[in-house]
Formats: C-alpha cells, structure tokens, sequence
C-alpha cells in the first residue's frame, strides 16, 4: 500500500497535469486512477466554492505530503457537507461526459444506492486500490 491509497475510496492518487506543476493551472486540475487503471481529470476546488453540478462525481479530499487521499466519493451536490463532515481539504469534481467512465459511474450509484452522506469509517466498505504505473 502507497501513501496516497485510500482505504474508504477506490481510488488513487495519479498527480496533476505535468507541464503546469507550478503554474496556476497546475493546481487546478489533478488525476485520479479508478479501480480498473484508468486517469480521470478533476477539478480541484475548496471545500467551500465547490459548484453543483447535476451530472459530476465529487471526491472529498486530504493533501498530505505524499499527495491527495480520497475521504468520499459522490453527488457533487452532497460534497460540501461531506467536506465538512470528513474534515477535506479539497473537493474535486468530475464531469461526466460523453465517454461514460464506468468505474466512476459505478461508484457515484453505490454511493446514491446506499446515502448520498458520508457514514461512520467503521461503516464504509473498504475496497482496495490497485496500483499501476503513471
């Protein structure tokens, strides 16, 4: 297990874009890697600015020194409650678009299927990340 796998979300950190690591770009967008290997672009936002998007899935998330932890995963329109429930320091949102990202798709609807808000740790299945090269 890396520093960056997340033991409530099956997702892994996969870094940001590579040529605007130090601009503001850089910044604003960061890649996650679904169960199955695939990169995905997010939005990053705070907690507090996060926008409501009908059709996106929002990961709550922790920046630690090794990179971002996912703490939630779900409807954008439940992230800024989750945020403050989980303590996140950033929500980052993926809009659906014409490829349909089934993992991300899947793990919107076990979200919607068993609540919107985020549970108890004890509580959350645990699933584990696989890890694959950049």
């Amino acid at each position: 297990m890396n520093a960056t796998d997340s033991l409530l979300v099956p997702l892994v950190d996969a870094g940001g874009l590579n040529g605007l690591k130090h601009d503001a770009l850089g910044a604003r967008y960061r890649f996650w890697r679904d169960e199955d290997g695939v990169r995905h672009v997010f939005s990053v936002y705070r907690p507090d600015a996060a926008p409501d998007y009908p059709d996106a899935l929002a990961v709550v998330s922790r920046r630690t020194p090794a990179g971002s932890i996912a703490m939630w995963a779900g409807p954008a329109s439940n992230a800024r409650t989750a945020a403050l429930r989980m303590r996140g320091d950033e929500i980052h949102i993926h809009v659906f678009g014409e490829e349909n990202a089934p993992a991300l798709r899947r793990l919107m609807q076990r979200t919607e299927a068993s609540s919107a808000l985020p549970r108890p740790v004890a509580q959350v299945l645990c699933l584990p990340a696989r890890r694959h090269a950049a």
